[in-house]
Parts: C-alpha cells; structure tokens; sequence
C-alpha cells in the first residue's frame, strides 16, 4: 500500500502557543501515527525583520528556529519540519497532498505545481486580519479542498466557492483536557487575554470590572501570550505561554470561563474549559453555536459588556447553578468536539480509508 505524503504550509513558525497551530500539528501528529510521511514546511520569507538583519545571519536564524519550535506542543518526532523562504515550487517538497494553513498561505500554495500535490485549504474562521476581505473571499474560490471547522464557515465557503467544503469540527482531546480533583473556586472566572480586537477583550475587561465592584472576592484566572500587562490590578493572576497542563489547572479551579469575542471561527479555549467543567458566559458570536446553546451556557449580545458582567455575577452569586450548568455545557460539548468524529472525516478527506 501506497504512504501518504502530506505537507502542511505554515506562515512562518510558531513560537507561542495559538489555537489554530494546535489544530493542525494536532493533526499532523495523528496522521504520522497512521503511516503518513509529514512534512510541515515554515515559510520564513519575511520573518525576523526582513531587511534589517544580515540575510544569511536572518535565514541561518530562522533555521534554528525552526529546527526547535514549536516547543510548547509535542509533536511526533517522525514528522519533519522545514524551514522555506517563499511558497513556490523550488522550496516545497514533492508529496501526495499540500495544505494551506491560512489564508496568508492559500495564495502560495493554490500556485504550486500538480507535483506538490492534491491542494487542500484548512480554513479555521474569516482570516481578514492578514489580507483583505476580497482576497478572502477569493481564496475559497481556488479550486483547492476546502476544509472547515464549523457550521458557519461550511455555509460562508459553500456560498463563496459553488462547492461543499469538508467539515471537520475542531475536537477537544478528553485526555487532556478533563476537570481535575482539585477545589474550584467560586469567586474565579478564567479568560484569555488576547490583544487582537476580534477577541473582544477590551469588552472582556470592562465586564470584569463591573463585576469586581460587585463581588470584590473576585479572581480572574487569565492567560494569554503576550507579557502580563502593567496595569492588571493584583486580583488577576496571570499564565504566560501556559501549557496544555497550566491550562487544564486554570480551567478546573475557576467556576466561570468568561469571553467577549466579537469573530472567531470556532474559539478552542471556551471548549476546552467547557470540557473541565467551567460554566461558559459568552457573547453571542458565530463559532461559540459550535460547541454551546442558551441551554447549557450563558449568551449575551456581541459587544453589550454589562449584559456579559450581569451573566457572570448570576454564576458567582448561584454556584450550585453554575455547576448544573456546566454540567450540562460539558455534555453537550463532549457530543459535538469528538475526536473519533474528526479524525474519521480526516481520515476520508486524505484517503486514508
């Protein structure tokens, strides 16, 4: 029997922790488990400040960068990681199957010639943030297989494209992410900081402090990437770059998952905690419909930041409530982030059935 050759197209590597990244080298490592040959490719084109360092001293760097990120996810030894400058022909490797990542990478690899193989377009929410919004819309129309991870993306790139694209709903990993024996807080609500404003955080914020001047016991359990910001005030305890591990802990001891997010295809993070027996306060945004409803999680309007602190406070006040609804919230979660169900829709899209 054939081996499956899959490359994988990244923008450049990956040295914090991002939800879209894990997805992927998720993916990566199971199909090497099953008797493909993975290559994960980094294109370093304009990385480093480009044009301000020394070319070969830039390319020698981003080299080494590549030969040991991403260390905050393990991935399969057997997988080989490259590091190319520009998404072309010559950098590639030949293989059965290529995968835009994102659509910084669509343009790139739809260009690639037939011996890089089939194209496959791994699209995880509306990427305008890279490119324009026309460009992204084009991208769907390549011609390449559309992947998608949510309901709502399936009809956004089936309108687009004329063409079914294949569903594969992000999965939450059950081994990894399960509500530890450890004492949840009934004052602590977990959120991601995170500075990009489709996450909404200054919402996010401005709820939290409503909230803290109703309840001043409150403890917010962040984490995020980026330093811990100067002006958080000494009851936000603050996780930089958390692990898998960090993250299962934060989720398990808070009571609450807060988020505000005002577009994101999916949003991993509110699963996951989800899975770990937080009870979700959301806003109203298209991907949160993936994994949680108004029967199980609390879901306000996009943008109305006090009806988002109301939500939080009638947890806190009622923890009794707030587990039942979160019990239900993992259940329903459970049944919609399967792993089994994903890794069978991976397995058809690169014929490995």
């Amino acid at each position: 029997m054939k081996t499956n050759r899959i490359t994988f197209i990244f923008h450049s590597f990956s040295r914090v922790p991002w939800g879209g990244a894990k997805m992927v080298f998720m993916y990566a490592n199971y199909l090497s488990d099953h008797g493909c040959l993975v290559t994960i490719c980094f294109d370093c084109l304009n990385t480093m400040n480009r044009g301000l360092v020394f070319e070969p001293i830039r390319r020698l760097l981003c080299r080494l960068a590549v030969s040991v990120e991403p260390r905050w996810y393990p991935l399969n030894p057997s997988i080989k990681k490259q590091c190319i400058f520009g998404i072309k022909d010559s950098e590639v490797p030949d293989s059965d199957h290529v995968v835009a990542t994102a659509a910084e990478t669509a343009y790139g690899v739809s260009s690639l010639s037939n011996s890089k193989g089939k194209k496959h377009y791994f699209i995880q929410g509306f990427e305008k943030w890279g490119i324009s919004e026309k460009d992204v819309r084009a991208s769907f129309r390549f011609g390449m297989s559309n992947i998608v991870v949510s309901d709502w993306l399936f009809d956004l790139v089936q309108k687009e494209s004329g063409v079914k694209p294949t569903l594969i709903k992000n999965p939450i990993d059950a081994t990894v992410f399960y509500e530890e024996s450890i004492k949840r807080n009934n004052n602590a609500v977990a959120v991601l900081y995170h500075e990009g404003s489709h996450k909404g955080f200054d919402d996010l914020w401005k709820a939290l402090t409503m909230v803290h001047e109703k309840n001043p016991e409150l403890v917010v359990n962040a984490f995020g990437t980026p330093a811990r910001p100067s002006w958080f005030p000494e009851w936000v305890v603050y996780t930089q770059n958390a692990t898998q591990s960090e993250l299962r802990k934060i989720y398990s001891s808070s009571l609450v998952y807060a988020c505000a997010t005002i577009n994101e295809g999916f949003g991993l993070t509110l699963a996951e905690s989800m899975f770990c027996g937080c009870a979700l306060c959301s806003t109203d945004f298209l991907g949160v419909h993936e994994y949680a409803n108004t029967n199980c999680a609390l879901i306000s309007p996009v943008g109305d930041y006090s009806a988002l602190a109301d939500n939080i406070c009638k947890l806190l006040l009622n923890p009794d409530y707030a587990l039942t609804l979160a019990a239900k919230g993992k259940a329903y979660a459970m049944s919609q982030c399967s792993m089994r169900k994903s890794f069978n829709a991976l397995e058809e899209e690169f014929c490995l059935k």
